[in-house]
């Protein structure tokens, strides 16, 4: 590509980049001065001087406490630079059962798939069935950064000549050099930490975090960069269990849910030893305390969601931090300063309830809400969710605040 193109190319992936972060940290601190800060980055990266060092670390507590590292926009935006030509190509490659970080295949359809398999395997829940469950321990922390490196080298190669038609013969050797730098940037090495570091020592166990890894282990958990590359990372076993051993597989992330007909429940547990020999060669291993195995009607735990033949339900776990917050949420004395964060907290539990069979639980979080928040809000009932009121939507604070006039 010349570099107008290139440019061209860059600013094209900054809009795909910003996507639903624009009023972020990182992203106000970017677009204040995006065309020089992108023109640097395009001539670092034709001169193969660029790095992505500008890391940043953080822990979140929900569903439980969890390490995440994150990068500035320009970091973002060269995940997507890799990643975003290869996605047709990465997304032929992956098996139909691998659900994480693919569109139209989040954990709603995950959920989906165990459903429609035990609908097949018991013919319509008439016969016998189990569900074996299996869970990696420290995922992205153990990954092998060159085994990833590695997937994406076999997806550039197998689609060179595509690559070379849309976008110039150099790209193939470029994508290459830029995965390698990414997947090999060792953020726990340069980054900044925020969260209180004694906060790692109290509720994150050592092997599951970057900053105990060996060099060329782990990945961080948070970059498009992993999340797309441990897709890659553990397509062969997908493919193995569904394709060579005929058993009904279906994987979102690290979990794994196994559906099994009765009569072949000793030849699937009979496959765990060669399973653990080949996770065991990507430096992963399953954790003995997230595995279970049990006939289908007692119900099973899969994405946060407790299914049984005919009815869906959202976990007590997930349905009890819901409550948490709205009494967070009521506790807080400047509610008008908190509308936005309370209306996406309460309509992201709201959806996860509608979407399955707890109406009568959504009916009892929407009636613990406190009355002073119905003074900016209301329910509509045909859709369960919560929205501002006219005179307290985003656009008519911000025409109250800076005196704009924009439209309705």
């Amino acid at each position: 590509m010349t570099e107008e193109e290139f440019f061209s190319f860059l600013i094209d992936i900054m809009f795909e980049a910003r996507k639903n972060k624009r009023f972020g940290r990182d992203w106000a601190e970017f677009e204040r001065r995006w065309a020089p800060l992108l023109v640097v980055m395009m001539w670092e990266m034709y001169e193969k001087t660029y790095r992505v060092d500008h890391n940043y670390s953080f822990l979140t507590s929900v569903p439980k406490w969890r390490e995440i590292f994150a990068t500035i926009a320009q970091g973002r935006m060269t995940d997507l630079v890799v990643c975003s030509p290869l996605s047709p190509y990465i997304e032929a490659k992956l098996h139909p059962r691998t659900f994480n970080n693919r569109k139209k295949k989040g954990a709603t359809a995950a959920i989906d798939q165990t459903i429609e398999d035990i609908c097949e395997v018991t013919q319509g829940y008439t016969k016998p069935a189990r569900v074996i469950k299996w869970d990696l321990k420290g995922c992205f922390p153990n990954a092998l950064c060159d085994y990833i490196e590695r997937c994406y080298y076999e997806v550039i190669d197998e689609n060179a000549d595509d690559l070379m038609r849309r976008f110039g013969p150099e790209m193939p050797g470029f994508l290459k050099w830029l995965a390698m730098v990414s997947v090999h940037c060792y953020p726990a090495q340069h980054c900044e930490l925020r969260t209180p570091k004694i906060l790692w020592e109290e509720h994150i166990e050592p092997s599951k975090s970057l900053f105990n890894a060996e060099p060329g282990v782990g990945v961080p958990i948070g970059r498009q960069i992993s999340q797309t590359g441990m897709g890659l990372y553990m397509n062969p076993e997908v493919i193995w269990l569904n394709e060579e051993c005929g058993i009904r597989s279906t994987l979102f992330m690290d979990d794994c849910l196994m559906v099994v007909p009765e009569e072949m429940h000793e030849y699937a547990l009979g496959l765990f030893p060669v399973l653990r020999e080949r996770l065991a060669a990507k430096g992963m291993r399953l954790n003995e305390k997230k595995f279970y195995d049990q006939p289908y009607q007692h119900g099973y735990e899969f994405l946060g969601s407790h299914i049984k033949p005919y009815r869906l339900h959202i976990n007590n776990p997930t349905y009890g931090r819901a409550m948490e917050r709205v009494t967070e949420y009521n506790q807080e004395r400047e509610k008008y300063a908190y509308i936005d964060r309370f209306m996406s907290s309460i309509n992201s539990y709201l959806g996860l309830m509608k979407t399955r069979t707890d109406y009568r639980r959504l009916e009892h979080l929407v009636e613990s809400i406190a009355t002073e928040w119905w003074e900016y809000f209301d329910y509509d009932q045909q859709r369960r969710c919560i929205n501002c009121k006219p005179e307290y939507s985003i656009k008519s604070r911000l025409n109250n605040k800076y005196h704009l006039r924009l439209k309705k």
